[in-house]
């Protein structure tokens, strides 16, 4: 497995802060021994009575200055970068939404003035109906899941937290798909403690989460995969476990960017692209974490969720 670590935003201009502030310190308390070694030994610094102690003092507000300077071209290079990764962001899911909103769109209306225009036999109008149902579907869903991934975005969002037994809710999580899970041929190992296991958060944002990575196992598999989805406790939190033995996730591809998925087109039916972007969020919302493992031993890939 291989880990890569990155900063937040706030994080890399914390690290820009404490990098400057610790520069700073260094050069000032190096320019403060040459001093006193030098010009004034035995004797404080702090009265300013001659050129040499005017030199120290110019010195010092130098060294200040230009660890502001530093810190001024450091945090704007860091705000810049992510201008422009927001920017692409937000262009990549306006161009993703035009794409995958046109199709259904374009179908419904084709089919909506074959009825009207009494282009389609009575017998198959049932047929076009229910057609242009799933087709509206299809676009609520996309409409939802993308304001779903906005709200989480914002700074004012917040869980509705409470006290919930983690086991019970992926249990009911991997219930409410066993059917679909059946039917693709899924040979599921279940891996959940009869103990409880308490954690603090919001109930429906993390069934959500939860149900994205079990519902991926057989959208986006062949049929006929193994898949095994565990819960056990981690120290004083709890770690959740989904793998499978479906297709492979390339290794220069970041499948929890919005609009990623292994069907680069989307034009097979296999989703939005924003069920792993949402999980991501709403799992950092609740303090947590999640990781993809490539080389899990007899799967092809494990979902790591931290909580």
């Amino acid at each position: 497995m291989k880990s890569r670590f990155k900063l937040s935003f706030r994080g890399k201009i914390f690290a820009c802060f404490v990098l400057c502030c610790f520069c700073v310190v260094v050069l000032r308390q190096n320019l403060e021994s040459i001093y006193l070694s030098l010009l004034k030994p035995g004797e404080e610094p702090w009265e300013i009575n001659s050129p040499s102690e005017w030199a120290f003092f110019v010195a010092i507000l130098l060294a200040f200055a230009i660890g502001a300077f530093a810190f001024y071209r450091l945090t704007s290079r860091i705000i810049k970068a992510e201008s422009e990764r927001r920017v692409k962001e937000q262009n990549l899911i306006y161009a993703a939404v035009a794409h995958d909103l046109k199709t259904p769109m374009t179908s419904v209306r084709g089919y909506a003035a074959a009825l009207r225009d009494g282009r389609i036999p009575p017998e198959k109008q049932g047929e076009t109906l229910d057609l242009i149902c799933r087709k509206s579907d299809a676009m609520n869903d996309m409409v939802n899941a993308l304001f779903d991934y906005a709200k989480l975005g914002t700074e004012d969002y917040s869980p509705d937290e409470a006290e919930l037994d983690l086991c019970v809710l992926v249990r009911g999580v991997v219930a409410e798909n066993y059917a679909e899970l059946e039917a693709h041929g899924v040979a599921l190992e279940i891996d959940i403690p009869d103990e409880t296991i308490t954690i603090r958060g919001d109930r429906g944002e993390l069934r959500r989460a939860l149900s994205n990575l079990i519902v991926n196992v057989y959208r986006h598999n062949p049929e006929g995969i193994r898949a095994r989805v565990s819960v056990e406790k981690d120290g004083g939190g709890a770690v959740v476990r989904v793998a499978d033995s479906g297709n492979a996730i390339p290794e220069n591809m970041d499948i929890f960017e919005p609009f990623v998925t292994e069907n680069a087109a989307r034009t097979a039916g296999h989703g939005t692209g924003l069920g792993l972007a949402i999980a991501r969020r709403i799992i950092r919302r609740h303090g947590g974490d999640i990781a993809l493992c490539r080389e899990e031993e007899g799967y092809t890939k494990e979902f790591v969720v931290r909580l």
